[in-house]
């Protein structure tokens, strides 16, 4: 890739606008691969009801190169996460459903949006369970059934089983989808039933990203 070519894609990105904001972050001199920032993200937040906290944790974050549409990879580089504590297999922190870190991003993504949104909350939860010992927000599941489960309360049904239906009619157009049976099992057509969410859901992320995900259920992962 040209240096013109990253030059436009870091400006899309909002890679000094994470420098800025994050100032305890550098770039990373890479030849090949995805981009690197590491560093120390530093942040004062708080939850409804919960403690404010203020704290600071050594990360390394690896930016694909087709984000927004792929998701960065963050590791806590100072041992201080134990792997115990919601890890990917890879050592890789498990920030929460792709899903629901996508509509994290939106509308604009960028990856000081991706710090803020995604990133911080995973740290302030892990900064208040050392404190006190719980988490400050409920938990998934790991894996696909976390996925899932994550996927059933924003399509608003109990059934997780009704969620594999529900994204592969997501991924096809209003017009196809809504005169297909809805997986809630009411009996009535998806247009008649839980439209609104699967049409929300459709314009915010796209359809491609339903494809996808589609895929990913089936076979257990990206």
């Amino acid at each position: 890739m040209t240096t013109d070519a990253w030059r436009r894609r870091f400006l899309t990105w909002g890679v000094d606008h994470l420098l800025a904001n994050y100032s305890g972050l550098r770039l990373l001199p890479v030849a090949t691969g995805p981009v690197m920032f590491a560093g120390v993200v530093a942040f004062d937040a708080t939850s409804t009801r919960r403690d404010r906290i203020s704290d600071r944790y050594e990360v390394a974050i690896a930016v694909p190169e087709d984000f927004p549409r792929a998701l960065p990879a963050v590791r806590e580089t100072a041992g201080r996460v134990p792997r115990t504590f919601h890890t990917n297999p890879d050592g890789t922190l498990c920030l929460g459903s792709p899903t629901r870190l996508m509509m994290a991003l939106q509308p604009v993504p960028s990856l000081e949006r991706f710090v803020t949104r995604c990133l911080v909350p995973y740290l302030y939860g892990y900064s208040h369970f050392e404190r006190h010992g719980i988490m400050p927000f409920s938990e998934l599941h790991h894996g696909a059934a976390g996925i899932r489960e994550d996927l059933a309360s924003l399509y608003g049904v109990r059934s997780e089983a009704a969620v594999d239906d529900f994204v592969r009619l997501t991924a096809l157009s209003v017009r196809v989808a809504n005169k297909a049976p809805c997986p809630c099992g009411s009996g009535r057509r998806l247009g008649r039933c839980h439209n609104v969410r699967v049409n929300e859901l459709r314009r915010l992320l796209g359809r491609a990203w339903f494809r996808s995900l589609t895929h990913d259920l089936a076979t257990g992962g990206p």
